[in-house]
């Protein structure tokens, strides 16, 4: 097709073969490079997809238009940058950087260029968000709960980067209000990096989520409770059913007859192939992202603040343990 968006992946590791896989599929994309600094990688996945290896990202400034970056996280910024101010469009897998203020930077960049940059929180993109979206509205409170067995995968960062940011995008989705506030504990079990965590996050709006995530746990299981005015949501997303709640009359004098439940079928679908397709209609129409890099940094931003709140509890917990520190209610004999 003549009117093909030309692409490439950076990356080749669990993410980026499946990016390149949707680019592929995709009737609107041609795949024409594959970049990885390892030579065999990126001919192995090259050859797998019919593109070109590359080792080096500078080298596909003039051979594509549009880009996703799956690096590990602390390289998404050097990457993105050189990508952007060559005026290359560009999906980056979340988080979007490390920083908050790189964020900001290849934000304006992207502006500055007037290319699109898109963040990958593949949840926005599926087909349970849109549901949820559309039943609900003006939410009071959020119940998020996202635990997993553990992987050597995505150990590179913490818990609430690797695996909370899906929740805390889309919750802040869902209520459309600022983060003013969070508290949050947490602690790391097989490493140095976080691997448990609870966060209470306070919205501007008078909304409060309550999200724990983990990677240590015996099973799966992804849950997302959503309660609004005369509204209740309890949402199974491992098992795609959304059970709802809500009044359609006065339950003083009709009881449980007051009160209307339904069970809705979350649609199988492709998240990811969701949100490649719709960064090639931005890149094809000019289009803003659904999760341009706004979304993407407020995301990151809160993350940052639950980090530096669990920093601070664990200080705490410190403290107490070091031997000879007084203890809290201790009184003396």
């Amino acid at each position: 097709m003549a009117d093909q968006i030309r692409t490439a992946v950076v990356g080749t590791g669990y993410f980026g073969r499946f990016h390149a896989n949707h680019y592929n599929k995709n009737p609107d994309a041609k795949l024409v490079a594959v970049v990885d600094a390892n030579p065999e990688r990126a001919k192995t996945m090259a050859d797998e997809f019919g593109a070109k290896a590359v080792t080096d990202h500078h080298e596909i400034y003039d051979k594509v238009d549009a880009v996703s970056v799956a690096v590990p996280t602390p390289f998404h910024f050097d990457v993105a940058h050189d990508l952007i101010d060559a005026g290359l469009h560009v999906n980056i897998e979340k988080p979007i950087t490390e920083t908050v203020e790189q964020a900001r930077i290849l934000t304006e960049l992207a502006e500055e260029r007037g290319t699109v940059l898109q963040v990958g929180h593949i949840e926005r993109y599926s087909a349970a968000y849109r549901v949820i979206s559309e039943r609900i509205e003006r939410p009071l409170y959020l119940e998020s709960y996202r635990i997993a067995p553990w992987k050597a995968r995505g150990v590179d960062v913490d818990v609430i980067l690797d695996l909370m940011i899906h929740d805390i995008d889309m919750i802040i989705g869902l209520v459309g209000s600022p983060v003013t506030s969070v508290d949050a504990v947490g602690t790391g079990v097989m490493g140095r990096k976080v691997d448990i965590a609870n966060a209470r996050l306070n919205f501007e709006s008078g909304c409060v989520a309550n999200v724990t995530t983990s990677r240590i746990s015996y099973k799966t299981e992804r849950r997302l409770r959503v309660f609004s005015h005369s509204q209740y949501l309890n949402c199974d997303l491992g098992d795609r059913k959304i059970f709802g709640y809500s009044l359609r009359g006065d339950p003083k004098t009709e009881g449980l007859a007051a009160i209307a439940t339904d069970t809705v079928e979350i649609p199988q679908e492709d998240s990811l192939g969701n949100e490649i397709a719709s960064f090639i209609d931005c890149v094809k129409t000019g289009k803003k992202p659904f999760v341009d890099g706004y979304a993407g940094s407020e995301a990151l931003r809160v993350a940052v603040m639950i980090n530096e709140s669990i920093d601070a509890q664990l200080k705490k917990v410190q403290a107490w343990l070091t031997p000879g520190a007084p203890v809290a209610g201790a009184t003396k004999s």
